[in-house]
């Protein structure tokens, strides 16, 4: 059964719910994690639309299906209550920063931070981070104008929090004018 969340934590979303699943309020979850193995049997998520999560259940059982979450709920085993959820969102509570992988931050970290080289010119903030196939790349805002930086160890040699900044070691032409992306 849902539940309201008593602690004041951040939830981040995991998956997007799609169509119910054979006849026993089963879900197929799209994935949008780079963690997905985070969601397992027993575990509490929320549910909500993208502002966050508004009630709270506990995974009966999940498995991967068609690269997928095949997702079951406690307490819940009727079709019509699952088909309710599609397009809502499924939200797990962030991860502290000391348990993610050396060198991956959530995208929150990262927006707002200066971005400068490493004897101190300033490029400009970041005001997003843009997913790709097979890259990530930084919005990097410079007097009204976004630069691309693709998000890879060759140009982002430093993040640092308690600073503020991002070290970058850019391409010649990466600030270049007819470089900008509109």
């Amino acid at each position: 059964m849902p539940s309201t969340d008593p602690d004041d934590r951040t939830w981040l979303i995991v998956g997007r719910v799609g169509k119910p699943h054979g006849i026993h309020g089963d879900i197929l979850v799209e994935i949008v994690t780079d963690f997905p193995e985070r969601l397992t049997d027993g575990l509490r998520f929320g549910l909500g639309d993208e502002t966050g999560p508004t009630e709270y259940f506990h995974v009966h059982r999940v498995r991967i299906h068609k690269g997928k979450w095949l997702l079951s709920v406690k307490g819940i085993r009727g079709r019509e209550t699952i088909a309710e959820w599609t397009g809502q969102f499924i939200f797990l509570p962030e991860q502290a920063i000391e348990d993610l992988p050396e060198g991956y931050y959530y995208e929150h970290h990262l927006v707002g931070l200066e971005c400068r080289s490493a004897a101190g010119e300033v490029f400009g903030r970041v005001k997003e981070l843009e997913f790709g196939f097979g890259q990530s790349r930084l919005v990097v805002e410079q007097d009204g104008r976004d630069f691309l930086v693709p998000y890879v160890p060759e140009i982002i040699s430093e993040v640092d929090l308690h600073q503020g900044i991002i070290v970058i070691d850019p391409p010649a032409g990466l600030f270049d004018e007819d470089e900008i992306e509109a």
